[in-house]
């Protein structure tokens, strides 16, 4: 019975080592270090198999995740009516249900650990060796990415969420100098990296994703940090950013000028009215196809620019049609709905569960808002974060027993 136990203890501990080199192989370095061919795959399937063995081969399946297998099956079916050119839709699907592998994966380890930190872990680490890879190797003139076909904006979005889990982590109910320290430089260079891409969704994203956790959790943060350390921090943090302001302004003068250009333009530049352009086309497709919609990822073949709509919301009701945005948008309603019953719950029992819960609906916003100009089922970081969400939905994280009246106790700062 012990060998089962440590059999089944390994296999688990290797399925993730297995899926958090995958991620960081298949994000980063499979495009700008080294690439083998079949390694991501045999990542994935190793990762998927070594669950399976440790579950004992059974299977747990969250509606969320069933309602994306529906989605896919929808998709080739409807594809075959609908469908401009269907290997395209076809190729596209294939992808996605590759992100629905590592869906599974994430709800699976949220749902395991009673908690959704090892994915946040992982989603960080991908972030900063994506940053690194900027820093050290990064291509790209005026803008900055980790390879010539990676997109500059889907680096600053991962880039961006990884800030908000960093944040995220910080929630709780003693943090450890150390561990502030570390977090702290970590927010550092994903700033930095932000920076590098350019991107305005990125940078608008990651500066309301400080500014909503400065805004929920301070009461519970710095507050009650002694006035020696609070000031010890804010210097700590002025310092470093005119630091890193000094830096990125001397080393990178060009990304620098162009930082401020693409800010000034928020409202009238040229891409920005590409894709408000994009959009109305999306939307004028939807209504000249309204049940099934053009087919997965083929509005391409009906715009102006001969690219998809760049907005989530306009692409999955051209290509999909209403029956595939009630489906996709269940497993976005869904979680939100849940959580949101927990937060209720959580403020009358847990004061670090219910701003932990406050802070990640917090970062849903921001998917949200930014999915107006990125489209989450076509890339698979996109798909990451809303499988966290989905994830901590259906747990039940519980505190220890002493440490249940959490209203009042003291989120300190352990030096």
């Amino acid at each position: 019975m012990n060998r089962s136990l440590g059999l089944r203890i390994n296999c688990q501990i290797l399925s993730k080592v297995l899926f958090a080199f995958y991620i960081v192989y298949t994000n980063v370095l499979s495009y700008s270090l080294f690439f083998v061919r079949g390694l991501s795959s045999a990542l994935l399937i190793g990762a998927i198999a070594l669950q399976l063995l440790h579950e004992r081969f059974r299977i747990r399946l969250d509606r969320s995740l069933i309602a994306l297998l529906v989605f896919a099956a929808y998709l080739l079916l409807s594809g075959l009516l609908v469908a401009y050119d269907y290997s395209k839709t076809f190729s596209t699907v294939l992808s996605f249900l590759e992100y629905l592998g590592v869906f599974y994966l994430v709800v699976y380890y949220i749902q395991s650990d009673n908690k959704p930190d090892f994915p946040m872990y992982v989603f960080i680490i991908q972030a900063i060796a994506a940053t690194l890879i900027l820093i050290l190797n990064g291509v790209g003139v005026k803008r900055v990415s980790i390879a010539e076909n990676v997109n500059v904006n889907t680096i600053g979005v991962t880039l961006t969420f990884a800030i908000g889990f960093v944040l995220y982590l910080l929630i709780a109910r003693k943090n450890s100098a150390v561990k502030w320290g570390i977090s702290i430089t970590a927010i550092a260079v994903l700033l930095i990296g932000v920076l590098l891409t350019v991107s305005k969704k990125a940078i608008i994203g990651g500066a309301a994703l400080i500014i909503l956790w400065t805004v929920l959790c301070y009461r519970y943060t710095f507050a009650r940090i002694k006035w020696f350390w609070k000031l010890f921090l804010v210097a700590v943090l002025v310092f470093s950013g005119i630091l890193i302001y000094r830096w990125y302004t001397s080393r990178y003068a060009l990304q620098m000028e162009v930082f401020m250009f693409r800010m000034s333009e928020t409202y009238v530049g040229d891409s920005d009215q590409e894709r408000i352009e994009l959009f109305k086309e999306g939307l004028l497709l939807f209504l000249s196809h309204p049940f099934f919609g053009v087919g997965f990822n083929n509005a391409r073949y009906y715009t102006s620019w001969s690219t998809y709509t760049h907005c989530l919301y306009s692409e999955m009701l051209a290509c999909t049609g209403i029956i595939g945005t009630l489906i996709f948008g269940y497993t976005l309603v869904r979680p939100w709905v849940i959580i949101s019953r927990k937060r209720e719950s959580y403020k009358r029992t847990d004061l670090i569960l219910n701003t932990r819960t406050k802070y990640l609906l917090a970062i849903f916003v921001v998917f949200f808002a930014i999915s107006f100009t990125t489209i989450a089922f076509y890339a698979q970081n996109l798909m990451y974060i809303v499988a966290v969400v989905a994830g901590y939905a259906i747990t039940t994280p519980l505190a220890r027993e002493e440490e249940r009246n959490a209203a009042d106790e003291k989120i300190t700062l352990v030096c």
